[in-house]
């Protein structure tokens, strides 16, 4: 067997050899490209805790409630319904911003996403959401239909307005920030609702 040494940087075992080729650096720390590695280590073992929690069980029965019951989301609790809106929001923000949120089904939502967001006490998000909607569709109620929605919006129009474009993305940067750690909070209500008891019948 040949002579193996640890990586001076991360002290994983290497061959001799490269060693000798890297500065006593495995090939991922003389790349650079380690840490990159062991993000992507984290996120897997994350997502595996969590496709075993009790929260995914419940958000994949919340879900196919909501798409595949003949009660759909009006089915749904009220502490049920403020849950999945709030994480639809969340969901969406974070994939393609305030812009997309309002142009899909997600928009369809956003009054239960605000009594939701009120319900969490997460009221700078709450603000958030409410400028996005102001930008959006002015004054007018949001339109619980889709289509009619993007009919509504001035970023679905043939000549997009860019000060919109900007002004959303400023909101979405905001967004990231999640100075209200979101994740967190629906956790709690989930808790004191006793949500997630519901995926296991």
């Amino acid at each position: 067997m040949s002579e193996k040494l640890p990586c001076r940087s991360c002290g994983n075992l290497i061959a001799m050899s490269t060693a000798e080729k890297n500065e006593g650096m495995c090939m991922p720390c003389k790349g650079g490209y380690r840490e990159r590695i062991e993000q992507s280590k984290r996120r897997a073992e994350e997502h595996k805790k969590y496709t075993a929690s009790p929260q995914a069980s419940y958000w994949k029965a919340l879900v196919d409630r909501v798409y595949h019951t003949p009660e759909g989301f009006s089915g749904l609790a009220l502490a049920e319904q403020h849950y999945y809106a709030v994480s639809v929001l969340v969901g969406e923000v974070y994939n393609g911003g305030f812009d997309q949120y309002f142009g899909n089904s997600s928009g369809d939502h956003y009054a239960e996403a605000c009594a939701g967001l009120l319900q969490l006490e997460a009221t700078q998000t709450l603000a958030l959401l409410e400028k996005a909607k102001r930008l959006l569709f002015g004054i007018e109620p949001v339109p619980t239909d889709q289509g009619l929605r993007q009919l509504s919006m001035p970023t679905y129009a043939d000549q997009p307005d860019l000060d919109c474009e900007a002004a959303l993305d400023t909101l979405d940067q905001q967004f990231y920030l999640d100075c209200e750690q979101l994740d967190e909070r629906l956790l709690k209500y989930a808790g004191e609702h006793r949500l997630f008891e519901r995926a296991r019948g």
